[in-house]
């Protein structure tokens, strides 16, 4: 049965002089720097052979997890450093020095170091590390339990600590970094074999100058590189825009709206199905259209494409006809996203057997398509969002199943808990949007539809839709 391990630790001041790569302060701490210390404060120090074997197998066992989620306090690095002077391990030259009635001091073997540290903000200073649906935690936790309890520094050997370790994962105050996040950082983590590598590096540490010889210690290699970010950290989707020209002349396409968002919706998708048909990637139902397994699911855990078109945003704010398109992917499918442009370039969109469009590729810089995807805090919808549910007139329900669809559209919980104001309508908030029910939803879509405006806390990359209809055009939100 699938289990939740945390361990935590207490920093007893609020500051941190770990580094990771390239020498700059690390902040949150990295899994691996848990791990190494998760080791070095329980197995060197168990005499006990059994209990040194527990320990040894819980920390094997450890390895072999998925990277956890990390809630820590909010932390500064300090602008510059400040400069430590550090006695050179020369004291057998000034004390030879003595012995022969000569004057020497210790003070001129010293080593200048500048030294950078992170200053921990908030109400707490304890660190989580959150292992979410772990196998087999019952045969270990009492041993990690212990293991935590006896770490003593997480860092440099000034930045004590107290930990612990528990089943229970509730109830933690922090920010909340999540591994395999764009838009953050990369911290190191443990992956198997390396509890066997750190013993390796230990031992030859002992043995570097066995024999008269000096062997220098090679660095740890056994370990992965895993990205985190906030959960209030942007993750902007990839995409891919065209604009519409007629298929003939290579005029501009213009449709309304109102009749034509869930049209060419459809019309792209059938595009991308047909461009995608044995690519390199794997299977398309699930990805293009939606079929599988989970089809009846909630969505956010899927991977999914969204096929968004665009209306004419004019410098004025008015919003008119849809004369570009989009698809956008979830954070990660960069690569299946271009292979998929690349292909789409110059293919008609096609409708009852007739060619209606052709598709040209967007410049990054068009400006409509900025409007889409620049980091703003403030949106508002372009198509009406469709409710997750019903409101039953009820203004608190609609505003639960507005945040609901956030949430289902993949925003985290501390983003839409976050939002500074939040209003939905039947009238559109820019001018050229229509009423929100004349806009014809996609097929087996239903629900209440409402133009949505949203303040966030912080600016927030497009594309941005939510909603029921979300990967067929409608929810579709434009900077405000």
């Amino acid at each position: 049965m699938a289990s939740e391990l945390r361990v935590t630790v207490h920093f007893l001041q609020p500051y941190s002089h770990g580094r990771g790569e390239e020498g700059l302060p690390e902040w949150p701490p990295s899994p691996l720097r848990l791990f190494q210390a998760l080791m070095a404060s329980s197995v060197g120090r168990q005499g006990d052979p059994e209990r040194r074997a527990r320990t040894v197998a819980a920390l094997r066992w450890l390895e072999r997890q998925p990277s956890p989620e990390i809630v820590a306090p909010p932390a500064m690095c300090t602008k510059s450093p400040y400069r430590l002077f550090v006695p050179d391990n020369v004291g057998d030259k000034a004390a030879k020095a003595w012995s022969m009635g000569r004057d020497a001091s210790l003070a001129d073997y010293r080593t200048e170091k500048d030294v950078r540290w992170v200053r921990l903000e908030g109400g707490t200073a304890a660190v989580h590390y959150i292992f979410r649906s772990v196998e087999g935690l019952d045969a270990h936790l009492a041993t990690l339990r212990a293991a935590a309890r006896s770490i003593t520094h997480l860092g440099w050997g000034i930045d004590m600590v107290a930990g612990d370790a528990s089943d229970a994962t509730g109830g933690v105050d922090g920010e909340r970094w999540i591994p395999g996040r764009h838009g953050g950082k990369t911290l190191r983590r443990p992956v198997a074999g390396t509890f066997d590598a750190l013993e390796r590096k230990h031992t030859q540490f002992l043995q570097r100058l066995d024999g008269g010889t000096f062997r220098p210690v090679p660095p740890l290699s056994t370990f992965a590189m895993e990205l985190y970010a906030r959960a209030t950290d942007p993750a902007p989707r990839p995409f891919i825009a065209f604009r519409m020209l007629e298929a003939i002349t290579g005029d501009r396409v213009s449709l309304d709206p109102r009749r034509r968002t869930r049209d060419v919706a459809a019309w792209i998708r059938h595009a991308a199905a047909d461009v995608c048909e044995g690519w390199p990637f794997g299977r398309v139902e699930g990805l293009v259209h939606g079929h599988g397994p989970d089809a009846d699911a909630r969505d956010e855990g899927r991977a999914r494409l969204s096929f968004l078109p665009l209306p004419t945003i004019t410098p004025r704010s008015r919003t008119e006809g849809i004369a570009r398109v989009m698809i956008a992917a979830p954070p990660g499918l960069d690569e299946e996203l271009a292979w998929m442009g690349a292909h789409l370039a110059g293919h008609d969109l096609v409708w009852e057997g007739e060619p209606v469009a052709l598709l040209d590729p967007l410049p990054p810089n068009d400006w409509v398509l900025l409007r889409y995807v620049m980091a703003n805090d403030h949106w508002s919808t372009v198509t009406p969002v469709v409710l997750p549910g019903h409101d039953d007139r009820s203004p608190r329900k609609a505003e639960r199943l507005v945040r609901k669809a956030f949430l289902q559209a993949g925003f985290e919980p501390e983003v839409v808990d976050s939002i500074k104001e939040l209003e939905w309508r039947k009238v559109g908030f820019r001018a050229g949007v229509d009423l929100a029910n004349r806009y014809l939803p996609p097929d087996k879509v239903s629900g209440p539809m409402f133009h949505v405006r949203v303040r966030f806390a912080e600016p927030l990359a497009g594309p941005v839709a939510i909603g029921s209809g979300r990967y067929r055009g409608m929810g579709v939100f434009a900077v405000q």
